[in-house]
């Protein structure tokens, strides 16, 4: 039987749970990638990258390795609107401010329903470092925020 304080919180729960318009998705994970993990073997043959259904979008374009949040949609991407960019702010070990990046997601998408977003090359050259607080975000060109998660510190002083 329910009693009013476990139905509050299952109103707090659906109702954050829920925004109109906005893409279902599970965050997979935030992870450092070697350049390895996407290579595919067609590469050999005609050296350009293959994505097959992942949607991959990185910070430098011409360097692969980098730390990763990988984003699981429900739909496919190319549901998502146009002329979107990723916002993720980061703060690492070395500096207690966030760092900024702006990352332009393709309009030309696969049918897939994994998003990768990359802070790569120079903007994150170390794989053992790890970020300490983040809040990524996609939005669209006129700044509506689609999709935001963030980490457990990022609000914490």
């Amino acid at each position: 039987m329910l009693n009013l304080r476990n139905l509050s919180f299952f109103c707090i729960l659906f109702v954050h749970s829920f925004s109109i318009g906005a893409p279902e998705a599970r965050f997979v994970s935030i992870r450092y990638l070697e350049k390895q993990a996407f290579l595919r073997i067609s590469e050999y043959f005609d050296g350009q990258e293959n994505a097959g259904n992942r949607l991959i979008c990185r910070s430098r374009p011409d360097a692969r390795a980098g730390l990763y949040v990988i984003v699981s949609l429900k739909e496919s991407t190319r549901n998502l609107p146009q002329d979107l960019f990723a916002r993720w702010q980061v703060i690492s070990s070395k500096s207690p401010n966030p760092v900024e990046h702006r990352i332009a997601v393709p309009n030309d998408r696969t049918r897939g329903k994994d998003l990768f977003v990359g802070l790569t090359g120079a903007d994150w050259p170390d794989p053992k470092a790890r970020p300490v607080a983040w809040k990524f975000s996609l939005e669209t060109s006129d700044g509506k925020v689609i999709l935001e998660r963030k980490s457990f510190l990022w609000e914490r002083p």
